[in-house]
């Protein structure tokens, strides 16, 4: 459950509401045993979760996280890190932040699009962002200025014209940027990166899902690094 993976990052828990029909359920009754003993749950009246939640079925358990204030990644505390730039759905930014925290990413930095505490995002996440740092700013261009102050190679993704994802060295400090769902990588942003990738492939399909591309980016980033 979320609220246990929350519990497991050490995230500061401030609120918990439990549907009376779910506090006892074994996976429920465990994650609440878990709970600081100053956090007492509020128990709603069966239902109640799922007519206000924005789940269509929730596990009977919601709970108000505190957000953890996440520094701006640099090269000494981490050599990965993802940027969303405009990002829109929560569902994809989520997956992306599952992927990338799964393949070692340090740090992600949201700019512009989906707020990366929405529901949705947290859910599509599995949890992934309790345990990674996640920083906001208000423009792409703002993210790939500072990434570049930093030290980081900057790589971006296009349908064609790039590098083979496999071909690139991914090894040195690297900040991967992906664009928005229906638009990608502006031009004049995509002018200024390092390198841009662009994955093959065969068939009839013109492109990938925004968070099916970057997921296989950051496994190969993942996979040079431990064939290194």
């Amino acid at each position: 459950m979320l609220l246990g993976t929350a519990l497991d990052a050490g995230a500061s828990v401030l609120e918990v509401y439990v549907d009376e029909a779910a506090q006892h359920h074994q996976q429920v009754a465990a994650v609440l045993r878990r709970l600081p003993e100053w956090v007492e749950p509020w128990v709603l009246p069966a239902g109640t979760l799922d007519r206000v939640g924005d789940a269509t079925t929730s596990q009977g358990l919601a709970a108000v996280v505190e957000r953890r204030h996440a520094p701006w990644p640099a090269r000494d505390s981490t050599s990965f890190v993802l940027v969303l730039a405009d990002v829109a759905d929560p569902g994809n930014a989520g997956t992306l932040i599952r992927a990338a925290t799964a393949a070692g990413v340090g740090a992600v930095v949201v700019a512009g699009g989906v707020d990366p505490t929405h529901p949705k995002v947290v859910r599509a996440s599995a949890g992934a962002v309790f345990g990674v740092d996640v920083v906001t700013v208000g423009a792409p261009t703002e993210a790939v200025d500072r990434l570049r102050t930093e030290g980081f190679r900057l790589v971006g993704t296009a349908v064609d014209h790039g590098v083979p994802y496999d071909e690139a060295d991914l090894t040195v400090p690297v900040a991967v940027v992906l664009g928005n769902e229906a638009h990608g990588l502006p031009e004049d942003l995509t002018a200024t990166l390092d390198l841009v990738l662009t994955i093959p492939m065969v068939g009839s399909t013109e492109s990938l899902n925004v968070a099916m591309a970057g997921t296989v980016v950051c496994f190969e980033i993942l996979r040079q690094r431990r064939s290194a």
